[in-house]
């Protein structure tokens, strides 16, 4: 190595590596391993009669396979799930030494400020199964928990809590998911199994670590010097609750630093307890650095006021928020309503009291909160009483945010999701509907109710709301899924019927029509073998052998025609095929006689001796050749081909706008009056490539090919409508509009 060059040394890398378990460690890791290897075989012994259960319950052979299937693969995957969940747990031990280690993120948080790819209702519920599996955990053994972090974190240089304890619900939980996330498994199979797996290893989670603190006890380790000092100190009921929410904030890996993310309030001129530092998430933190609220707070206090007012501290603000519920209720469902927001009525209650301002930062999260229902409310809700429902929301939102320090850091927050899902099943609605027994919008009436009315809003009581909004509203798209499949099967019957109709009238049309031909022949095509090639196109398809049989067949005739002077015994056996089909399709018996017996006279007549007089008058004239004029078809269906209309007269753009929409995107609709609906595209019949649009209540609105729906979004009488995370991408509009605002000043 040159002189010039030199190698960084990792130090916290090294210390890391070096870094040994003390003893105590060892020994709690070794009962750990003891104890969850019991566990887990609870878990695996518990399946195959789960499992059994379920198929003898199944309605059918189908769903019977599904089970077996799962059983199996998880027999023969047992023990690659046992060593994937040890070899997590032997990690999350050995990181402990990482004094930066604050617990793993899981997949799901990952980029979560970059915004996440759509999340789909399957993988959502899975996500809120495992959030209620922590959440339940995390309260039933939050004392146990804390004692042994306390213990832990006295040994190591990580700072432990309920996060990254390797004991806790939440890395236990985490390491059992991904120990199963390579196996193919179903959404039902996959919630048996977690069931299974809170019910051997999380419940019992509690005694274990009761016997855990009692090891750590015995071996002499004494709970960390924080843990030690909080009995110590004497504290209200509401400085207890932000302690919790503190410490709920650091667990959650939201916590900012100290420069950006704390700020010292001044003390309350009514009850509130003592000042305390206010810790806010690291999306607050940094909107706080970009806007400077704290900094122009204090010069706008110093810019000239002789009294200097007291500044709400969030407790405060939380308790006026409770207060002003009816009357901001009252307000947003008011037709005077002015949309300024919940800033102004807080401003407005604070004037009245004199005494209290809101500070920087506060005013800036009420302020967001504003600008964000208003952006929601804009891109999703068309009718003005669900955008009234939705925006009644923010108020109980705001004491969700005030109360959890990650609400605006985690995307799979469940009052974030409960807003997504919300928004999303608002989106079909319009003004002219009467609602009052609509389902979907009694469930977000309720919601809204349910958030107003309920005095504990944590994360339990938040994921079950969800999960009751999303059963009730899934209910209803199931029903009119089964209304939009039948809608559009009727449509793809018809488009089959015109399809069979012009591919029929195109066989024809280039074999017959223009042409001059025996008139027994023009009414065979346009009367008989039509039906025939009609129904064989139904049955089978333009594809299939029969179908080209059949135009063989009429090729042939048309061949023998021409060639005039062939012998009975060559053309025999295509009339006997020609007279098989039509009798197979049940062709008019009589008709049948009539065409056959002219078939037989002319090519059985011989053209220097044919004996005129032996003809009658209506053989005659079947014999008679004619020009083949426009074919008239006695067969169902529309002939036109008007379906590509338009074709020629659309940009790449607007035909690739149009390609993008897909079963289920909505879309807004203007017409000709200018007036805008919305509407959902229930599926595509290909071909001829047409779209089926229904309202949100499953009833067609219009369909069209998609040559005529590019031609609207080039004319600007469409544009379609983002359907999913319509809060989380709202809320990352907001933010950039909010630094790039910044930035241009």
């Amino acid at each position: 190595m040159s002189d010039n060059q030199f190698t960084v040394v990792d130090t916290e890398k090294l210390k890391r590596d070096a870094f040994k378990l003390p003893q105590p460690l060892v020994a709690l890791q070794e009962n750990a391993k003891t104890f969850f290897n019991a566990s887990l075989s609870a878990v695996f012994d518990h399946v195959d009669d789960a499992f059994f259960d379920l198929a003898d319950r199944a309605e059918s052979n189908r769903s019977q396979t599904i089970y077996f299937d799962a059983m199996r693969l998880i027999r023969v995957e047992r023990r690659a799930i046992e060593h994937h969940f040890f070899n997590t747990l032997t990690s999350n031990f050995c990181r402990l030494g990482d004094k930066k280690y604050r617990g793993a993120t899981t997949s799901s948080e990952t980029g979560q400020h970059h915004g996440l790819a759509v999340i789909e209702n399957e993988a959502l519920e899975e996500m809120i199964a495992l959030d209620t599996m922590v959440s339940k955990s995390a309260e039933a053994c939050k004392a146990e928990l804390e004692l042994v972090s306390a213990r832990i974190d006295s040994l190591v240089p990580a700072g432990v809590s309920a996060k990254n304890n390797p004991l806790g619900s939440d890395a236990i939980c985490e390491a059992f998911n991904e120990a199963v996330a390579h196996l193919d498994l179903s959404l039902p199979i996959k919630l048996v199994l977690l069931k299974l797996f809170d019910r051997h290893v999380v419940t019992p989670l509690k005694e274990f670590l009761l016997q855990s603190d009692q090891l750590l006890k015995g071996m002499g380790v004494v709970p960390s010097r924080e843990f030690r000092r909080k009995p110590q100190e004497k504290q209200s009921p509401a400085q207890k609750k932000n302690t919790s929410i503190d410490t709920g904030a650091h667990e959650a890996g939201s916590v900012a630093s100290s420069q950006s993310a704390e700020s010292r309030v001044r003390q309350p001129s009514f009850k509130g307890g003592q000042p305390r530092r206010q810790k806010y998430g690291q999306l607050i933190s940094q909107l706080q650095n970009i806007m400077q609220w704290e900094a122009n707070s204090a010069r706008a206090e110093s810019g000239g006021q002789s009294e200097k007012k007291a500044a709400l501290n969030v407790e405060q603000l939380s308790m006026m928020a409770a207060e002003i519920q009816s009357e901001w209720s009252e307000r947003v469902n008011s037709s005077l309503f002015s949309g300024k927001g919940l800033l102004e009525l807080i401003d407005e209650n604070l004037s009245h009291a004199g005494d209290q301002q809101l500070s920087g930062t506060e005013r800036g999260v009420v302020s967001l909160l504003d600008r964000l229902f208003s952006s929601v409310n804009a891109e999703s809700v068309a009718s003005s009483e669900i955008s009234r429902e939705l925006r009644k929301l923010e108020l109980p939102i705001l004491q969700i945010a005030l109360e959890d320090a990650t609400f605006f850091d985690r995307e799979k927050h469940p009052a974030r999701r409960l807003l997504n899902e919300i928004a999303e099943a608002a989106i079909g609605f319009s003004d002219d509907e009467n609602t009052s027994h609509d389902p979907v919008a009694n469930a977000i009436t309720e919601v809204s109710e349910s958030l107003y009315n309920e005095s504990q809003l944590d994360n339990a009581a938040l994921t079950q709301l969800l999960l009751n909004f999303i059963e009730r509203v899934e209910k209803e798209r199931r029903r009119v899924a089964t209304l939009e499949q039948r809608l559009v099967e009727e449509v793809a019957a018809a488009e089959k019927v015109n399809q069979a109709h012009q591919s029929v009238v195109k066989v024809l049309v280039e074999r017959v029509q223009g042409k001059t031909l025996p008139k027994f022949l023009i009414n065979f095509t346009e009367d008989a073998w039509s039906k025939v090639l009609f129904l064989t196109y139904l049955k089978l398809g333009v594809d299939s052998d029969e179908w080209c049989d059949r135009v063989r067949l009429l090729d042939q005739l048309l061949e023998f025609v021409e060639m005039k002077g062939l012998s009975w015994r060559v053309v025999s056996p295509v009339i006997e095929s020609i007279k098989q089909q039509l009798e197979d399709i049940s062709y008019d018996p009589y008709a049948l006689g009539r065409l056959v017996g002219a078939m037989e006279q002319y090519f059985q007549r011989e053209p220097f001796t044919l004996d005129e007089n032996s003809l009658d008058e209506s053989a005659e004239n079947l014999l008679q050749e004619v020009l083949a004029g426009p074919l008239k078809t006695d067969i169902p269906g529309n002939p036109s081909l008007s379906t590509e209309h338009g074709a020629e007269d659309v940009d790449e753009t607007s035909r690739h706008e149009a390609e993008n929409l897909s079963r289920g995107s909505w879309v807004e609709v203007k017409d000709d009056a200018s007036l805008t609906s919305r509407c959902k595209v229930a599926g595509i019949v290909s071909p001829p490539g047409k779209l089926i649009f229904v309202n949100r209540l499953g009833q067609k609105v219009s369909e069209k090919h998609r040559n005529l729906v590019a031609l609207d979004f080039q004319n600007k009488k469409i544009k379609p409508l983002e359907k999913t995370r319509l809060f989380d991408r709202a809320l990352e509009g907001v933010v950039t509009d909010i630094r790039d605002h910044r930035v241009a000043k």
